[in-house]
């Protein structure tokens, strides 16, 4: 496991997200395991679902499967699940690694009752359970208009990115992506190639190129590109330095190279991104 999460804190979260929305919330480790969720307990549709053999394993692969997809693409995520209902997932993200996963289960949006009760309806048709019983608890299930849902995963998305600031997820201290993120973090300004950060984490070039995919989605010379863009960012919109200081912070000694990379990952020129965005502040 490559993150500790203060789950005390993340319950009271999860117990004022159902407050103000209604809906139920989960956190889903890095391999896609629930090990938290308010309410605990499941609605009674749901029960019923993994009360059955096809429909546990139904709900554990549909899980998994949006895990990887919110991995993959990196923004929060609505999806039908396999038993007909609407779920929601974003990644929690530690210093760009992703530790885990925020999803928001078990939604009905009420639109067009009748259509959505019989994509529900043929979805569990093989699970052995009587289709009155699964109507009975699918009617109880509260509606969600969409506009409330994508509200509900604004705020989901806000409150992942916020869980890092606030200490509620951390990297293991000591494990090898937190002593990756912290060498390249500390070292920006210097030479990151390979062969240092190799050396200086005691792996082999193959390790290295594993534990940067594993961790961070792309290569490791890609994630320090990334990661010097990023803080290219917050130099141009919080201080007064020139470009060609804030090359020398972030480890680029060629200006040209860096307006192209900046311009190439953010859509703007680094003189148009500092009068766009510091004005904002």
């Amino acid at each position: 496991m490559r993150a500790v999460f203060d789950k005390k804190e993340l319950l009271v979260l999860l117990r004022d997200f159902y407050q103000l929305t209604g809906l139920r919330a989960v956190v889903f480790d890095e391999w896609g395991m629930d090990i938290l969720s308010y309410p605990q307990e499941l609605p009674s549709y749901c029960q019923l679902v993994r009360a059955t053999p096809e429909g546990e394993q139904g709900c554990r692969l549909c899980d998994q499967k949006a895990c990887r997809q919110a991995r993959q693409e990196r923004k929060t995520l609505i999806y039908p699940c396999h038993a007909g209902l609407i779920e929601a997932i974003t990644p929690i993200e530690v210093d760009g690694v992703i530790v885990g996963y925020l999803l928001l289960s078990h939604i009905v949006q009420g639109a067009d009752e009748q259509a959505e009760w019989e994509r529900a309806r043929s979805l569990c048709a093989g699970y052995p359970i009587p289709e009155e019983a699964l109507y009975d608890a699918y009617r109880q299930l509260p509606h969600t208009p969409y506009a409330v849902l994508q509200a509900a995963c604004d705020l989901l998305s806000l409150s992942a990115r916020a869980l890092c600031q606030v200490h509620m997820a951390r990297l293991v201290p000591g494990s090898l992506p937190e002593r990756l993120n912290r060498f390249v973090s500390e070292h920006l300004a210097e030479d990151l190639s390979s062969e240092r950060i190799c050396a200086a984490l005691g792996l082999g070039r193959t390790s290295l190129y594993e534990l940067s995919r594993e961790t961070y989605g792309c290569g490791i010379n890609e994630y320090v590109r990334r990661l010097r863009i990023r803080r290219a960012m917050e130099l141009l919109t919080g201080t007064d330095l020139t470009n060609a200081e804030i090359c020398q912070q972030i480890g680029i000694a060629d200006y040209n190279y860096f307006f192209r990379v900046f311009r190439r990952q953010t859509g703007f020129t680094p003189q148009a991104y500092r009068r766009q965005f510091a004005a904002e502040k």
